[in-house]
């Protein structure tokens, strides 16, 4: 097994971060590993570490010597990048299947010069003999590649009848074959492009040459913004700050509470005191012990029909020495 893949089943199995020196040894005791070098250690640290510099690499960085897989799921912008340009592709691609078959021709050609053919040229659309689009590719200055080039801008898929038309208009001067549709091709065609004993013809779909004018930016522009995100790695390194953890704010610490404690509240102008039992309300008053806050609290404001308890009684906050409503102590 090659050391990235090695290292790729080590973590999946492990399911956290590891330094590449234990998921080296781990591969090696399992005899997973392809090498007869005396440094298998430093060269998976190596390997994983240039390979997460890659755009779809497996693998990302977390802390000094350790990796973890990355995530395959696509969220936020990502996802709506991806949507989008799945999008432009699926309305390019209907648009082809629009354009009049001589623009498609045309459209062809200046694909063809952008990937550096040259003497391109479109055929007569009337009496072509099959040849829509013709061009020369110099490779080298010994042996120049002369193509000839079938556009069907068909709504259907190509068959096999065309694949051997063009193969039929082929010279015998190393002229070779390219069919190209915005549509697809059928079964038979594809087994006739590539029958053996006879000269093969190149099958474009509309999938690849929608995939081919994204690439030479054939009509298609980008569009770019700046998104600015946090560094996890450099915190990680230079300060020990984990950006994975969760942030931590004063709202968000668990008091370590002792009960009971004493609260305290006031109705009319007299003061009650008591104890919270504890953080499910139960209140001490009065010789007797009441279930909830507000059964105490009706227990004191008789005249009143209805008491939120933890809004009538006070505990005395230590860190601030302010009194606060005893719901507080539920909302932390």
């Amino acid at each position: 097994m090659q050391f990235k893949d090695a290292a790729y089943e080590i973590l999946k199995e492990a399911g956290r971060p590891l330094h590449y020196n234990e998921i080296t040894d781990k591969a090696l005791n399992r005899d997973w590993l392809e090498t007869t070098g005396k440094t298998p250690h430093a060269t998976m640290g190596a390997l994983l570490y240039t390979d997460t510099l890659n755009d779809d690499s497996r693998f990302q960085r977390e802390g000094k010597g350790k990796f973890f897989l990355r995530s395959t799921s696509i969220t936020g912008i990502a996802q709506q990048i991806k949507t989008t340009e799945s999008r432009t592709r699926q309305e390019l691609r209907n648009r082809l299947l629009q354009m009049p078959p001589q623009k498609f021709e045309e459209l062809i050609q200046a694909l063809l010069e952008l990937m550096g053919f040259e003497e391109t040229e479109t055929t007569p659309y009337a009496n072509d003999k099959g040849v829509d689009v013709k061009g020369i590719l110099k490779t080298n200055q010994l042996t120049p590649v002369k193509v000839v080039i079938q556009a069907k801008r068909w709504k259907g898929n190509v068959g096999s009848n065309e694949v051997r038309n063009l193969r039929g208009s082929l010279s015998s001067t190393g002229e070779q074959g390219i069919i190209i549709t915005p549509k697809d091709f059928t079964l038979e065609a594809r087994s006739e492009a590539q029958a053996g004993n006879k000269i093969p013809v190149t099958l474009i779909n509309g999938e690849e040459l929608v995939g081919l004018l994204f690439q030479y930016k054939l009509g298609i522009k980008e569009e770019q913004y700046t998104i600015h995100s946090l560094d996890s790695e450099y915190w990680l390194e230079a300060f020990g700050v984990n950006l994975g953890e969760p942030i931590s704010t004063p709202a968000a610490k668990k008091r370590k509470i002792k009960f009971p404690i004493i609260v305290q509240a006031q109705h009319k102008g007299e003061l009650f005191e008591g104890e919270l039992l504890n953080i499910q309300g139960g209140v001490y008053w009065n010789g007797k012990e009441y279930p909830t806050p507000s059964s105490a609290a009706t227990a004191i404001a008789t005249d009143w029909k209805e008491v939120n308890g933890w809004r009538f009684w006070k505990y005395q906050d230590h860190e601030s020495g302010e009194w606060e409503y005893i719901g507080k102590l539920r909302e932390e």
